[in-house]
């Protein structure tokens, strides 16, 4: 083999090996567009990440999507109940495999009630599941009120799904 050759199948393996993925890496990063409002205040939500879940004990399928201002890392089940004061805010929902809102947590660092439970306030406005990836538009019906925290959310994201 001369080395115009060997130059070239170098080159190939180089390539292929940057390519391909490399199992056990995190999912490619995910996307979000839009607003979670507390107290006029935006949560810049930044990273989503999305993953398939048991919904209950009868082993009802559906999805796990975490919204975040920090990035998350490992389960993001742990992060349904967190203080946003810690974590950063963050919206958490379960979805069923139609779309419809199992239930959600939002959690704003403005908000007085700093972590809240939400079912029918927040609606799906798209969801779609393709190639692997969850893309999908929540949102609340105009401004909505939780004891003392008047918020909204209008948010659109796409993550690839973890899990089996």
């Amino acid at each position: 083999m001369n080395r115009r050759s060997l130059a070239s199948v170098s080159l190939m393996v180089v390539t292929l090996l940057v390519a391909l993925p490399v199992p056990g890496a995190p999912p490619a990063a995910g996307k979000v567009e839009g607003t979670f409002m507390v107290a006029g205040a935006d949560a810049q939500l930044k990273h989503v990440r999305a993953a398939r879940v048991k919904l209950d004990e009868k082993g009802k399928v559906g999805y796990a999507v975490l919204i975040s201002a920090k990035p998350a890392t490992g389960d993001i089940s742990r992060w349904r109940l967190e203080d946003p004061s810690e974590r950063g805010s963050f919206v958490f929902a379960l979805f069923e495999t139609s779309g419809a809102v199992w239930v959600a947590h939002l959690a704003h660092a403005k908000a007085k009630s700093r972590n809240f439970g939400v079912v029918t306030e927040l609606q799906k406005a798209a969801f779609e599941v393709r190639d692997q990836r969850l893309l999908a538009k929540i949102r609340t019906d105009g401004e909505q009120t939780f004891t003392d925290d008047r918020y909204s959310v209008d948010l659109r994201f796409e993550a690839a799904i973890e899990g089996p």
